[in-house]
């Protein structure tokens, strides 16, 4: 199987020591805080991506999806990626015998990541907070 994706965020790197701070679903919106890099003074500088009424999500260590970071077609340096071949979607529609037809997206860091199944767009804002040690 193979796996493709396309950038949804600008490509500014991932630092292997990013991570998923947390994933919050309530009433329907599930919201992803992403810690991109540390600052001096000890800010946090990160991602808040929002999605609206998601049909699934899940959170792997990034070791866990290794046969997505030696797949050819995925773009480098992005946070957000909508998966257009060969995801998890992919992989459950082959499990249930039958195509998900799903709109899928990848929230990468060097550690943890999200994939989420939601027909919409991703709402992303840039965000900063005090770490907490």
């Amino acid at each position: 199987m193979t796996f493709a994706a396309r950038a949804f965020t600008p490509a500014t790197g991932v630092a292997f020591t990013s991570d998923v701070e947390a994933v919050d679903y309530r009433d329907g919106t599930l919201v992803v805080l992403v810690a991109c890099s540390l600052g001096e003074g000890g800010t946090v500088y990160g991602l808040r991506v929002t999605f609206a009424q998601p049909g699934g999500f899940r959170l792997l260590d990034e070791l866990d999806l290794q046969r997505y970071w030696t797949a050819g077609d995925r773009p480098r340096g992005s946070h957000v990626l909508e998966v257009t071949a060969g995801g998890w979607g992919a992989e459950e529609g082959t499990l249930q015998g039958f195509d998900t037809a799903c709109r899928e997206w990848l929230i990468v860091t060097g550690n943890a990541c999200v994939s989420v199944f939601c027909a919409d767009e991703p709402a992303v804002a840039e965000t900063e907070w005090r770490f907490a040690g």
